[in-house]
């Protein structure tokens, strides 16, 4: 059995995943290794199953080779087996300290809870208190997802789409993981970062603390004042230094523009601002501004745009 394949049975070993006979097949794996053979933290964290497959027949061939026997489909309830009492007793001596490191390293799967939705569909920015002492700031349009139970899981999983600021208190025990974030996940004990997830766009960056991104085997260790996102063509991490206090102007309801064209200036007011229907003069299309403007008054926002020109260069709907 590959150190691969054994770190993919311990992790479903340690989560709700595994099936009646890969437990058999475990219990009898840790009576006959020593606590040396046992996969590291980091082989078992690194173990995806798009990667390794340890179906039925590879879980028999390998109960064959250990006891020469076959890995019986019927089993027996789990109180009444020999097996498992001197395999319990193994896992006690080789394993448990293995175990106890999972579990202070927070790496064993979350429970199946039901997710607590947020959705900020105002004009503003949207504050939100979790119940971890975590803020987090709700770009318009975006969605949080928190699919844990905070007070009784190990983990702290949330999913985001959209653009929010993460405000994470720090728990040493219990990790906050923002999974499924598009090229990639996120993991932290207590930091401040911003992340945006859309489905054009994934993009991290820290503003204090340190956080660990992943995807897949590849992952990358992001320091304050650094962005990451994830080259799908490469394959890898590209980590480069930035402006934090430009990335998060938006938390205090700014949009920070940077030599951008206003043709895209005003396809991102239009989306703040639908119902205004509004107008660009094509004229400007290519013009570049640099400054910022108030992302909850658009009135505001087209002054200082036509001041900034000294002409209407974006019109109400009349």
């Amino acid at each position: 059995m590959s150190q691969e394949e054994l770190a993919l049975l311990y992790k479903r070993f340690l989560s709700t995943e595994i099936s009646e006979r890969e437990r058999e097949l475990i219990l009898t794996i840790l009576q006959d290794c020593e606590e040396s053979d046992l996969p590291t933290l980091e082989e078992v964290i690194m173990t995806h199953k798009d990667t390794v497959t340890l179906g039925a027949d590879r879980s028999a061939e390998i109960f064959m080779e250990i006891t020469g026997e076959h890995l019986s489909p019927s089993i027996r309830p789990f109180w009444k087996r020999k097996a498992v009492m001197g395999a319990a007793a193994a896992l006690m001596i080789t394993g448990l300290s293995f175990l106890f490191h999972l579990k202070n390293k927070e790496i064993a799967q979350v429970q199946t809870a039901t997710a607590i939705a947020y959705v900020n569909e105002t004009k503003f920015v949207k504050q939100i208190k979790l119940n971890d002492g975590s803020t987090v700031s709700l770009r318009q349009g975006a969605k949080l997802w928190v699919l844990s139970d905070f007070a009784t899981d190990t983990v702290r999983r949330v999913q985001l789409l959209g653009e929010a600021f993460f405000e994470v208190s720090k728990q040493p025990e219990k990790a906050f993981v923002v999974v499924k974030s598009g090229g990639f996940d996120v993991r932290v004990l207590g930091t401040a970062f911003n992340l945006i997830n859309t489905p054009h766009k994934n993009l991290l960056v820290l503003n204090h603390g340190k956080v660990l991104v992943n995807h897949g085997k590849q992952h990358a260790i992001v320091l304050p004042g650094q962005r990451a996102a994830f080259d799908k063509g490469k394959q890898t991490f590209h980590v480069v230094k930035t402006d934090t206090v430009q990335s998060n102007n938006w938390v205090n309801n700014l949009l920070s523009f940077e030599r951008e064209p206003l043709q895209q200036i005003f396809k991102d007011l239009n989306n703040l601002h639908p119902e205004q229907r509004l107008r660009l003069n094509e004229k400007f299309e290519q013009e570049i501004f640099t400054g910022y403007l108030p992302a909850n008054d658009l009135d505001k926002s087209l002054d200082i745009l036509n001041k900034a020109f000294n002409t209407t260069i974006i019109y109400k709907h009349q």
